[in-house]
């Protein structure tokens, strides 16, 4: 009966801030945006950073997991990309969680490349962490509508140059993705040869 009751008072807790960052969602940005991000740096909490991203694609990987990759700009060459990789589902009144329950594993890409740049090169900063999905529609859908909760971010690796405005910060947010269990593997090899010809070595971002 103890059990019950702390679980039940866990997913209170949970749907209270998924329900608040879905609130905060709709009253930012809208149109054809896919996300509705928000990264606040832990050392200067006052600035928040709006993560609006362009595209969203995801694909299945087994019955409870899968990889969203959300990228601004082309998706052949963006200026930021977020891949995301959930590998456990939580189910409602089933699974008791707290405010540190984490489910999902981050990296979040950002290109600063010079001014009118068309190709891949220039500077970057890869931001790597943990946070926890809430899923609000069945994943395996045609188009999939999710939460990012509190995911942690720090900077993991960087080209020589980059600016880290953000040091370690907190994502979270709304995002929906289109399924697409094919060309998410060709769009993450790209952001994978973005970020080895910014290094100037080889370097594989995934979120396993």
């Amino acid at each position: 009966m103890m059990r019950t009751s702390q679980a039940h008072r866990s997913w209170t807790l949970v749907a209270l801030a998924l329900f608040t960052l879905s609130a905060w969602g709709c009253g930012g940005k809208t149109g054809a945006r896919d996300a509705d991000l928000h990264i606040q740096s832990r050392a200067n909490p006052q600035d928040i950073e709006a993560g609006g991203f362009d595209h969203g694609i995801y694909s299945l990987d087994g019955r409870s997991a899968m990889t969203v990759l959300l990228t601004d700009g082309p998706i052949e060459n963006p200026d930021r990309a977020l891949i995301v990789r959930m590998f456990w589902r939580p189910r409602a009144a089933a699974t008791p969680l707290d405010e540190t329950a984490t489910n999902a594993t981050v990296q979040y890409i950002v290109f600063n490349r010079e001014a009118g740049a068309d190709s891949a090169g220039g500077k970057v900063g890869i931001y790597s962490g943990g946070g926890f999905i809430y899923p609000e529609n069945d994943i395996g859908s045609p188009r999939l509508q999710a939460n990012l909760w509190q995911a942690t971010l720090t900077l993991a690796d960087n080209s020589e140059g980059f600016d880290d405005t953000l040091g370690a910060s907190i994502l979270r947010g709304r995002f929906t993705a289109q399924r697409d269990d094919d060309g998410i593997i060709d769009a993450v090899r790209r952001v994978n040869i973005a970020v080895s010809e910014a290094l100037g070595v080889p370097r594989f971002v995934s979120a396993e």
